[in-house]
């Protein structure tokens, strides 16, 4: 073999190393700590064209709902970035206004939505006295629909007006799977009830009283409180014996009154119809105290679904070490019902088309199959709802499902 064919041989093998090398960079990521694997990162998707699709959410980003405001808004951007902000090749963009929980305000700012910025779904208020009024100024205003983050009460049908989406339904059908799951499942007879003055704790309350009385339950006590009470004592001195005690109290009162029930030496098992009255970082300030509280709600960070692993991923990459709460799912479901509504539409955003196929839309997501239908003048859920249990998970304290009332209406 001559030299000449030696360097040749020596030369193509270099190059085949090279592009070896080469190829495998682009495949792999490098940690930090030098271990290679694969990139699990998306690749972007194509540039997206056309007139956009334009969500916006009146919500209460100042004022006594900030915190549950701010925690939507959380949901509503994971699910954006999720999409990577487009939907069918077209732009998706979302707008917001903060009508400070104030009904007048609320119908200001949905009007600055609707006339400025050009929505064509809107998202929200939380605070349910807001809402009525933006879905009362909506029906004037051409017919936008309207989302819920959470439930609503009954009170709000008397305006919903065929543009009121509620996927998660009314208190009312809330509280009586609540109270039937008292009754049959956790075998409790008596109860005591004591709730903030309000009128999602009066739909509540009716709700579960329903149930639990066809469970052969009975409520011994009722008790409503002023809405900004801390202090619980001269409420809590005077329970009468029973197998559990139910609250509704949340925002500043909700880990106080736990910690003055236990204070008191009240040994009663509590129940409360919303688990999302206490995030996570509540159940870490009580510890111990809150363990084994029972609630009730239409999410929870630990359903054990692909898609709902797949959301809080998602979440947890944009807001580390924070698990979404009923809110955030909220937020994002508000925004897959507006894209699964473009679905079925093919793209049509008027209103008029969006509310038609409100009436039969179905999905898959994070909780399963959600399916609306009309119900005097909104569309209300068929869906899962949870039952739930305070558990130490890890390092953590959260909210675990430990039943499920399976697609059932959750209207009145």
């Amino acid at each position: 073999m001559t030299y000449r064919k030696v360097y040749l041989m020596i030369f193509v093998a270099l190059l085949v190393a090279v592009a070896a090398a080469a190829l495998s960079a682009c495949g792999n990521a490098t940690d930090p700590a030098g271990d290679s694997r694969e990139s699990t990162e998306a690749s972007p998707a194509p540039a997206a064209t056309g007139d956009p699709f334009i969500f916006g959410f009146d919500g209460g980003f100042t004022g006594f709902m900030a915190m549950d405001v701010e925690l939507a808004e959380k949901g509503i951007l994971t699910k954006l970035d999720m999409i990577q902000n487009q939907w069918m090749g077209r732009p998706v963009e979302y707008k917001k206004a903060d009508n400070a929980s104030d009904p007048v305000v609320a119908v200001d700012k949905a009007r600055q939505l609707v006339e400025s910025d050009g929505i064509q779904f809107m998202a929200g208020p939380i605070f349910s006295p807001s809402a009525a009024a933006v879905t009362d100024y909506l029906a004037k205003a051409g017919g936008i629909p309207q989302c819920s983050i959470i439930g609503q009460p009954s009170d709000n049908l008397k305006t919903a007006n065929g543009l009121a989406v509620m996927p998660n339904g009314l208190y009312g059908s809330q509280g009586y799977y609540f109270g039937k799951y008292t009754g049959e499942q956790l075998g409790y007879k008596t109860v005591n009830c004591i709730n903030y003055e309000d009128t999602a704790a009066r739909q509540l309350q009716a709700g579960f009283e329903k149930g639990f009385a066809e469970s052969g339950g009975k409520v011994l006590d009722t008790k409503y409180v002023p809405i900004d009470t801390v202090d619980f004592s001269s409420y809590l001195t005077t329970l009468k014996d029973a197998d559990a005690t139910y609250f509704w109290v949340f925002g500043n009162g909700a880990a106080p009154f736990v910690k003055q029930y236990n204070d008191y030496g009240l040994t009663a098992p509590l129940i409360t119809p919303m688990a999302g009255n206490f995030s996570e970082p509540q159940l870490a300030d009580l510890g111990q105290l809150g363990v084994n509280m029972v609630g009730c709600d239409f999410y929870a960070a630990e359903l054990d679904t692909p898609a709902n692993q797949e959301f809080v991923d998602a979440y947890m990459q944009l807001y580390p070490g924070e698990y979404p709460p009923e809110q955030a799912f909220g937020g994002a479901q508000a925004v897959d019902v507006f894209l699964q509504a473009l679905k079925a539409t093919n793209g049509d955003s008027s209103p008029a088309a969006l509310t038609k196929v409100m009436s039969t839309l179905t999905w898959e997501g994070p909780t399963g199959k959600v399916t609306l239908k009309p119900y005097q003048g909104a569309f209300i859920p068929v869906r899962d709802f949870y039952m739930l249990k305070v558990q130490q998970v890890g390092d953590r304290v959260a909210w675990v499902p430990v039943f499920t009332y399976e697609q059932v209406e959750l209207g009145e």
